[in-house]
């Protein structure tokens, strides 16, 4: 049990600090949004019942999850977009609403982590639609087509 705390907490550590060591914002945010992906999909098949819903692991991935939601939004610094980037210029141009949408989905994360925690599958179906209706609406407001 132990080995598997400190290989979660290496895991984390290192989820956190890869996109800190990437040589640009574009290549942070992309790194950190995967990070984010790979424990936001294997929710995803759960909550399809396309996987096994085990409530004490759905619990952990949901804080996990809010423990990286942030993380990503550090590295769209102004004039960051680059020939790489799928930023679309209105991250800067419209920076109020990109900060809503932000807030929108900082508070879908936390709400799919509330839901995890109590168990209620009902609930946490709804939450995860909340988070993932939060990631399309950022997305087709803020993100280009890839290149």
């Amino acid at each position: 049990m132990k080995q598997r705390l400190y290989a979660l907490a290496w895991l984390m550590l290192g989820a956190v600090a890869a996109p800190a060591l990437a040589a640009t914002p574009t290549e942070a945010r992309v790194t950190a949004f995967k990070t984010m992906l790979r424990t936001f999909e294997p929710m995803g098949l759960v909550v399809r019942e396309q996987g096994p819903y085990r409530k004490d692991a759905f619990a952990k991935q949901a804080a996990t999850l809010k423990t990286l939601a942030a993380e990503p939004f550090k590295y769209f610094p102004a004039g960051s977009a680059d020939a790489k980037s799928r930023a679309k210029p209105e991250i800067w141009s419209q920076a109020p609403r990109f900060a809503e949408a932000r807030t929108r989905f900082l508070t879908a994360v936390d709400g799919l982590n509330a839901a995890a925690q109590t168990g209620d599958r009902a609930a946490i179906r709804k939450a995860y639609g909340e988070v993932a209706q939060s990631c399309k609406s950022c997305h087709d407001a803020f993100r280009g087509p890839e290149k």
